[in-house]
């Protein structure tokens, strides 16, 4: 389980890199005029559109398939199994999250539209809410562990 948290710790501080790398990336394409856009252009108005539904949309949703595949996580008996599978659930939360908060840091310097630097907060605070602490991941792990001797001993 320690080898698990850690593999798991790392995708979520590869997120927060990966996030400071976006917002330079976006930075020095506006200053060094490497991606030029004109403001207010049909493209511009629906890239921003497509970030704010995917950001508004998919941040609650993966949330909570999260907390539902963790309760399925109940119903395997294997351990090794259980934690394969709770390693990738976490994988996909920590990577769709990650994608808003990259997409919003990177096109908020591109565009210059000030609301995806809020989409970049509700992200980043999405994206804080699923580290991968040692309570977190024994919690998860041992509620599914726990679930499974109660249906053994019935």
């Amino acid at each position: 389980m320690e080898k698990l948290r850690k593999t798991l710790i790392f995708w979520y501080y590869g997120a927060f890199v990966l996030a400071v790398a976006a917002a330079t990336l976006g930075y020095f394409c506006v200053t060094r005029q490497w991606f030029v856009v004109e403001p207010k252009t049909p493209a511009n108005v629906a890239v921003y559109t497509i970030i704010i539904l995917y950001v508004i949309v998919s941040t609650p949703l993966i949330l909570k398939w999260f907390s539902r595949m963790v309760a399925r996580l109940h119903a395997v008996p294997d351990a090794a199994d259980r934690c394969r599978r709770y390693g990738r659930v976490a994988k996909v939360r920590l990577a769709v999250v990650t994608v808003g908060l990259l997409a919003s840091l990177f096109f908020y310097y591109v565009l210059c539209e000030q609301s995806l630097l809020w989409l970049a907060g509700i992200s980043a605070i999405a994206l804080y809410f699923c580290k991968p602490t040692r309570n977190k991941v024994e919690q998860d792990l041992s509620d599914a562990e726990a679930q499974n001797s109660d249906n053994q001993s019935v």
